[in-house]
């Protein structure tokens, strides 16, 4: 596994940083970080198609979802490179292994929620959300793999009345982090937005990547401060 820690920046790099950003970008940012969760999450398992990979990463993103989980057992991660604007504001975290990646959620006390067609999955919108959420989408031809069924708590279909039988599968990842994000921070308001500390860590990166030598100028600017009490 390949994980961003967020305690790798600086504590201090909002502070110091922030003031040399626009007055929009600041707040942009800062509004941006208030509303991320992790109490919702993704995962992608063997999904080959790079322009659905990059679909689900930006629709991740535009719902405030912080963490998404790859999976490439068999299809290699390569999102497109439409997936770029929005693949800096995420935590992309890669597993080789089904079952570290499911004993891993299980630890952090997330219920796995799995994409499934009708009729073995019950509806998307009587999915429970009090409890954080992992929702996860598997390959777009053989669906999700078998090894993740002893770590499922719920199997989940999106209802249609269409013709149409199926959906794309970025399509059907939109639609589901849109109703859990939602039904989430309804439910359950207290825990759904970050904690103040990741908040903090994840402004200091966020500040650091809008500049080349971010650590240098934090060194810089924290001789000025302690010069000028």
């Amino acid at each position: 596994m390949t994980e961003t820690r967020l305690d790798s920046w600086p504590m201090d790099g909002w502070e110091l940083l922030s003031p040399l950003l626009t007055n929009d970008r600041r707040e942009k940012i800062f509004n941006t970080a208030q509303e991320r969760t992790e109490h919702v999450r993704l995962i992608i398992q063997d999904v080959h198609d790079p322009h659905n990979i990059s679909a689900c990463l930006r629709s991740a993103e535009a719902f405030g979802v912080l963490n998404v989980d790859v999976i490439d057992q068999k299809a290699k991660y390569k999102p497109s490179k439409a997936a770029k604007g929005s693949f800096h504001w995420l935590e992309v975290h890669h597993w080789n292994s089904i079952e570290k990646c499911a004993q891993n959620l299980k630890d952090k006390g997330y219920q796995i929620a799995a994409g499934f067609p009708p009729p073995e999955g019950r509806s998307l919108y009587d999915t429970p959300t009090e409890k954080p959420i992992a929702l996860l989408f598997g390959n777009e031809h053989e669906g999700v793999s078998s090894e993740w069924l002893p770590w499922i708590d719920h199997k989940f279909t999106i209802p249609m009345v269409g013709m149409v039988e199926s959906l794309n599968i970025s399509v059907s990842a939109a639609i589901s982090m849109a109703h859990m994000t939602r039904s989430s921070k309804l439910s359950n308001p207290d825990n759904y937005k970050l904690n103040p500390l990741t908040q903090k860590y994840l402004l200091s990166k966020w500040g650091c990547r809008h500049f080349r030598n971010p650590h240098k100028q934090i060194e810089v600017l924290r001789q000025r401060s302690s010069s000028h009490p």
